[in-house]
């Protein structure tokens, strides 16, 4: 358990950040050609995945350091090297801060993949859209070479952005699809389709949403205890 409940609250945009695949939905929708029980599938598999790795993840992490342990370490470095180091010295493995670096590495590029899926999809729409060449190369380009640079030339900033991902997040994952969905079914009462739960589902998501946007500026207030993710 946690030694403050409100870390709960705290940790809630990491979390949902965790698990923001939404921005390649367009993506995975052309791959499967619109079928909604394959679509259902990947959404369901694709969830459980990151799930299972991150509960283990968590498993691993917090048997081998208590949480007074990681708020020293936190104090002391709070980036991946103060982890690693620190599983290093309470297991005397150099194998086990090895696979902790790794296991982080891997999560970092995956996640990295998935959002630049995703911008290169929306850039490939946008260019299309108003007639700008749209192959490869330029997309490529188009896509990877702000955050690059951004990150670049300005770390500090980048990683400030990074601690109001989960605000971003929000928005693109809760709050502009339930507005759209929204409007399509006041525009579109018969539809074939609808996601159970009706209207009702819709406010719990946007309230939801909401929550998640205003923690980081709680945090900043300091009504809320700062976590690191």
């Amino acid at each position: 358990l946690p030694l403050n409940y409100a870390f709960v609250i705290s940790a809630a945009p990491i979390f949902f950040t965790s698990f923001g695949f939404h921005i390649i939905m367009g993506s995975v929708n052309s791959y499967l050609d619109g079928s909604v029980t394959q679509f259902r599938k990947a959404i369901l598999i694709g969830t459980a995945i990151p799930l299972v790795a991150y509960l283990i993840w968590q498993l691993a992490t917090h048997g081998v350091l208590s949480q007074n342990e990681f708020i020293q370490v936190l104090q002391a470095d709070p980036t991946l090297n103060g982890l690693v180091n620190a599983t290093r010295q309470i297991t005397n493995s150099h194998i086990m801060g090895e696979i902790v670096r790794v296991f982080s590495a891997l999560a970092l590029i995956t996640s990295f993949l998935g959002v630049m899926l995703g911008v290169f999809e929306g850039l490939g729409d946008l260019f299309k859209r108003y007639k700008l060449p749209h192959n490869r190369l330029t997309l490529t380009v188009a896509a990877f070479t702000p955050p690059l640079a951004f990150a670049l030339y300005y770390p500090e900033g980048f990683i400030a952005a990074l601690s109001y991902a989960g605000l971003l997040c929000a928005f693109y994952c809760l709050i502009l699809p339930i507005g759209l969905a929204w409007k399509t079914r006041q525009a579109n009462p018969n539809l074939p389709y609808r996601v159970i739960g009706g209207n009702v589902t819709l406010v719990i998501a946007l309230v939801i949403g909401v929550i998640i946007m205003i923690v980081p500026f709680l945090i900043q207030a300091g009504y809320l205890p700062a976590v690191a993710g």
